[in-house]
């Protein structure tokens, strides 16, 4: 099989996305090809997804192969001849490039290796999403499982319905969207992060039920495109996702605070770099503290011994300066996350502070009312 390098390169970094390197399982770092009715598919899997990924070719040559997925994509990757010739010879994968590749084929006993499918037996949902607010989850819902504190299993998982997605630590981001069909599902990182694969395009999504036994049930989820499908075994249950207090963080992300400003964001990321430069004068204080103005908010590095002035677009009707205590990472992990130049910021109740642009909605607990 003689295919366009430039074409198989492409495909390979898109594989690539979904290789488990993380997983002790030689059964994640396993590629497998196999050409039918003039596409070529290659496929990987860690046993909680299985993702395919195609490519249209211009002949009917046949190839069926299982082998390294670390070795193949990356001599792929590093071939610079115009073309690449495929052939399966005795029990390697012949590769002609450059040069002349032999890469050993994997066998189970004496059979070829064949990655074990997830199917969805019995659907009960299809609709179509926009790929681009599957990349937003990742974007921005991703963020919040780096700050803050995680103190149960479920603050390391993605909720999402109809109305949206929510990550949540200590603090909570909420994604603002609508899905066409009602939807209530738990999705992992490594999942979510291939949502990149999506930028731009419709995905189909299927949802469905399968019992493994008469007492367990598995939810799994599909998302395709004409070059891209991911099929994936659901970690939730309905106890697991009633957990998710779903209706406490959009109110709290939705509420009417007594005060609204608009802020550069590089300005305000700018002053936060530049005091996060002086240590703290008590390692235990991890905070710092902002007084807000009618039209301005005053930063403190975390020793209080400096600070910086951030002005408004707007101005607020406000009696006396409203002080209260942020981190300083929390807040420019949030802010580095947006590509807009002015945010909104709300507060008032001595509760959270929330950072928002378009649907995103940051929710940033306040330590200590000062």
């Amino acid at each position: 099989m003689i295919l366009r390098i430039n074409e198989l390169q492409e495909k390979c970094r898109i594989i690539l996305n979904a290789v488990d390197s993380n997983s002790f399982s030689t059964l994640t770092d396993t590629l497998e090809l196999v050409s039918d009715n003039g596409l070529l598919e290659m496929n990987v899997t860690n046993k909680e997804y299985f993702v395919s990924v195609k490519l249209p070719v211009n002949n009917e040559d046949r190839i069926k192969a299982t082998v390294n997925a670390s070795l193949f994509l990356k001599l792929i990757s590093k071939i610079t001849t115009d073309t690449v010739e495929l052939d399966v010879v005795d029990n390697n994968l012949t590769i002609v490039g450059n040069g002349r590749y032999k890469i050993p084929l994997i066998y189970d006993g004496t059979s070829l290796l064949e990655l074990p499918r997830i199917n969805i037996n019995n659907v009960t949902i299809n609709f179509d999403i926009d790929g681009n607010i599957l990349t937003g989850i990742n974007k921005y819902n991703s963020r919040q499982l780096a700050v803050g504190i995680i103190s149960k299993p479920v603050q390391k998982l993605y909720y999402v319905d109809e109305q949206g997605a929510i990550t949540f630590t200590s603090g909570a981001c909420v994604n603002k969207f609508t899905l066409n069909t009602p939807v209530r599902m738990l999705l992992n990182n490594k999942l979510v992060k291939m949502f990149n694969l999506f930028k731009g395009i419709t995905v189909k999504f299927s949802m469905g039920y399968d019992p493994i036994s008469e007492d367990i049930i598995q939810t799994k989820v599909r998302f395709e495109t004409d070059n891209v499908i991911i099929t994936a075994i659901l970690s939730c249950d309905d106890s697991l996702l009633s957990s998710v207090p779903v209706k406490a963080i959009r109110g709290r992300a939705f509420s009417t605070y007594d005060n609204s400003v608009v802020i550069n964001k590089n300005e305000l990321i700018q002053t936060i770099d530049r005091l996060m430069l002086f240590p703290a004068g008590n390692s235990n204080k991890l905070y710092s503290k902002f007084e807000f103005y009618k039209d301005s908010v005053k930063i403190y590095d975390t020793s209080s011994e400096n600070n910086e002035l951030v002005y408004f677009n707007n101005e607020i009707d406000i009696e006396s300066p409203y002080s209260t205590m942020l981190d300083l990472n929390d807040v420019k992990t949030v802010l580095d996350g947006f590509s807009e130049q002015y945010i909104n910021l709300c507060f008032g109740d001595h509760q959270a502070v929330v950072i928002s642009s378009g649907n995103i909605y940051n929710v940033i607990p306040e330590v200590v009312a000062v």
